[in-house]
C-alpha cells in the first residue's frame, strides 16, 4: 500500500509527496453560486428570495418570489402566466440573467414568464416545487422541462452532498420520504473507511477510476427505488396537479451535451426521454423532445456555441425557446 501511494504520487503531476490533503472533503467542491441557495424542509435546498450575485462573470439573482430574474429593462410582460419549472438547465446555470430560454419564451410570446427551476433538482422535486407554487400563482400554463439526469436523482436521497426529499412507489401511488428534509447520515462503516482514506492519493485514484467516487465523498446516497416508475408516477401526479387548477401542462424534454458527442450516450438517453414522455403523454399532458429540433441546427458540429459548463448557452437557450413557443402554439394555449 505504501509503495502504491508512493508510485501514485510521482506518475500524478499535480499530487505531492508532502502534502497530504483530505480527498474525500477536498475533492466534491460546492459549484458556482451557492451562496444564493439556502435549506428548504420540503425541497431540500431553494433559492433565497432577493439574492443576487455573479457567476462566470454573469449577472446571476432572484426576485422576491424566489425565481429567476429576467428582462428587467424591458416593458413588463403582461397576457397569462406560463411558470417554468426544471433544474439547471432551466434556470440557467451557465447564462446571465435575460439569456435562459423562460427569459427568451417571454420575449417571444409577450407573455409573463417566470422560471422557478432550481439548480440539482430532479423530476421529484421539481414536482414538489409545481405543487407549492402552482396553487398560489395560478398560471394559465406550466411547462415542466427536465434532462435524463433528472429521472436518475429521483432514486436519490442524497444529491451534490445534500439531502433531499424523495418517494419511493406505495401500492399503485407514491409515498413521500424524508420530509422535514433531515440532513441524511452516513453509515458507519463509511465513515470510519473515509476517515482512514481519505488521506490516500492512490485510493482515491482507484474511487475515480471506478467510478464510484460520488458514493465515497458522500455526495450521493441512493434509495433503492427504481427510478422510471418514480418518474412515471410522477408525471401522473403532475397531470392531476395541473388538471385541478385549471392549467394547461407541456412537458419538455431538454437534450444533455452527451448526446451530441457520445452516441452510446444518445442511445441511452433517447430511451429514457422517449419513455419518460411517453408517461406524460399517456397521462393526459401535452409534451415536446427538443433534440430533434437541436438536430435540425446542426448543434453536434459546433457544440461550443451551444454548450459551456455541460449546460445551455444563450443561443441553445434561444433555440429551445422558439421550440416551446411553437409547440405552445400548436396546441392553442
Amino acid at each position: 500500500m505504501l509503495a502504491g501511494e508512493f508510485i501514485a504520487r510521482l506518475w500524478d503531476p499535480d499530487a505531492s509527496l508532502w502534502h497530504w490533503p483530505y480527498y474525500a472533503v477536498v475533492a466534491p467542491q460546492p459549484s458556482p453560486g451557492e451562496a444564493l441557495y439556502a435549506y428548504d424542509p420540503t425541497l431540500g435546498w431553494a433559492p433565497i428570495p432577493g439574492s443576487s450575485g455573479a457567476m462566470l462573470g454573469r449577472p446571476f439573482s432572484f426576485t422576491s418570489q424566489a425565481t429567476r430574474e429576467q428582462n428587467r429593462n424591458r416593458p413588463p410582460a403582461s397576457g397569462p402566466l406560463i411558470l417554468a419549472l426544471g433544474d439547471s438547465v432551466t434556470e440557467g446555470f451557465a447564462v446571465g440573467n435575460d439569456e435562459t430560454w423562460p427569459a427568451h419564451l417571454e420575449r417571444l410570446t409577450g407573455r409573463r414568464v417566470l422560471n422557478a427551476a432550481v439548480r440539482g433538482y430532479g423530476l421529484d422535486q421539481i414536482e414538489l416545487r409545481a405543487e407549492r407554487l402552482v396553487p398560489d400563482l395560478k398560471p394559465s400554463t406550466v411547462v415542466l422541462a427536465f434532462i435524463a439526469d433528472d429521472i436518475v436523482r429521483t432514486a436519490l436521497s442524497v444529491r451534490d452532498a445534500k439531502a433531499k426529499p424523495y418517494f419511493m412507489p406505495d401500492g399503485e401511488g407514491l409515498a413521500l420520504r424524508n420530509v422535514p428534509v433531515e440532513t441524511a447520515g452516513r453509515s458507519s462503516l463509511m465513515t470510519a473507511a473515509r476517515h482512514l482514506l481519505g488521506y490516500s492519493h492512490l485510493f482515491d485514484t482507484i474511487v475515480n477510476r471506478l467510478g464510484v467516487q460520488q458514493s465515497w465523498y458522500g455526495r450521493e446516497v441512493a434509495t433503492g427505488s427504481d427510478p422510471f416508475i418514480v418518474s412515471c408516477r410522477l408525471m401522473q401526479r403532475f397531470a392531476a396537479l395541473v388538471k385541478r387548477e385549471d392549467a394547461n401542462g407541456l412537458v419538455v424534454a431538454l437534450p444533455e451535451q452527451m448526446v451530441f458527442v457520445d452516441a452510446k450516450a444518445a442511445a441511452g438517453q433517447h430511451e429514457a426521454l422517449t419513455e419518460l414522455l411517453g408517461c406524460a403523454a399517456k397521462a393526459g399532458l401535452a409534451t415536446l423532445n427538443v433534440r430533434p429540433v437541436f438536430e435540425k441546427e446542426g448543434v453536434g458540429r459546433d457544440i461550443d456555441t451551444y454548450y459551456a459548463m455541460l449546460h445551455f448557452t444563450d443561443r441553445s437557450n434561444a433555440l429551445a425557446a422558439r421550440a416551446i413557443a411553437a409547440a405552445l402554439a400548436s396546441s392553442k394555449d
